[in-house]
């Protein structure tokens, strides 16, 4: 029988639905663009870095009204803004979600 440790308890990601919208529209942008399978790649791995360990990015600002950071995290082609609440295991992702410009093979980019 097997007495380790649990692993650590994820957060609870929540999307609003500007950013749900925003995302749909994006993915349409990279299937035009021939980007498709990296914005849904990105897209996976954010949700899984925010699920467990949302620090990943670059802190913006300090909240005031309650205790929490506003962060910016890239995954090329995305890059996304969200809120980490470490005391309630919370991420909120309301900021506007921007996709990149797709990188150049051609020249060694």
């Amino acid at each position: 029988m097997s007495t380790g440790t649990p692993g650590p308890t994820p957060y609870r990601v929540s999307y609003s639905e500007r950013v749900r919208q925003r995302l749909l529209a994006l993915a349409d942008i990279a299937r035009r663009r021939g980007d498709a399978e990296e914005f849904l790649a990105a897209l996976k791995e954010f949700h899984s870095r925010l699920c467990l360990y949302p620090q990943f990015g670059e802190p913006l600002i300090d909240l005031i009204q309650e205790a929490g950071q506003i962060w910016i995290g890239i995954i090329h082609p995305l890059a996304m803004r969200y809120g980490v609440f470490d005391e309630r295991r919370v991420v909120m992702v309301t900021g506007i979600p921007v996709l990149l410009r797709k990188s150049n093979p051609s020249n060694g980019e």
